[in-house]
């Protein structure tokens, strides 16, 4: 029988099925060995976690950050490959942020989809990426689209303090997973992150409807 207190430190978190995942691709002893190295790890930083001093940061690494640090760093240390722990990882974040996909899946059926988000954008970047964490930088907030940078990450920052900085991408790559869904009423594009070594992050949310519009006017297809 699997002892409860091993699932407790994941259990809020995005991963909270981190051992079955483990148990499934490699077994029940590895699976469970690997598992205790991963949450050995998340408890040491739990104890010494810095929020500045911002109760959403200290979401971000309470159920984000630590937790996938501590999956990918617990998985090395016991003898799994970096291409491995970082594949596990990233479908792990992914598969937390279906949730925000099936969000955008339902904006996506409706007629007005960009209004709305357009509408509520604003303060969910506000209150979900403050600026204790993030420098966010408005460039354009129009009915073409919206379009901002972000060019300083508390992922980046403390992944890089931990030297595990090419884990970031990870995080990046699920906001296609949250956002890719919104097509073709809002088509989100990105050319440069932060992780990839640029200088900032762009987030770019096209009006999917004004391009139907044209291609009616026009008689394209």
């Amino acid at each position: 029988m699997r002892d409860k207190k091993d699932r407790d430190v994941f259990k809020k978190t995005r991963l909270p099925n981190l051992m079955d995942t483990l148990i499934v691709l490699f077994g029940e002893i590895k699976g469970r060995f690997y598992y205790k190295k991963a949450a050995i790890i998340l408890e040491n930083e739990l104890k010494s976690i810095e929020d500045r001093g911002n109760a959403v940061v200290d979401k971000h690494l309470r159920t984000s950050i630590l937790p996938g640090y501590a999956c990918y760093r617990g998985l090395i240390e016991g003898g799994v490959s970096r291409e491995v722990a970082y594949a596990i990882v990233e479908e792990e974040i992914a598969t937390a942020a279906l949730r925000m996909g099936t969000i955008s899946e339902l904006l996506r059926g409706l007629p007005f989809a960009y209004p709305i988000f357009k509408l509520v954008i604003k303060p969910i970047i506000k209150r979900g990426y403050p600026q204790e964490g993030w420098t966010i930088n408005w460039k354009e907030f129009s009915r073409e689209r919206i379009y901002f940078h972000i060019t300083t990450c508390l992922y980046c920052e403390e992944l890089a303090k931990r030297d595990a900085l090419e884990l970031c991408p990870v995080f990046c790559n699920s906001d296609h997973v949250a956002y890719d869904p919104l097509a073709p009423r809002i088509q989100f594009r990105r050319k440069w992150t932060l992780a990839s070594g640029n200088e900032l992050c762009d987030f770019c949310f096209k009006n999917g409807n004004l391009r139907t519009q044209n291609v009616k006017k026009t008689g394209l297809h």
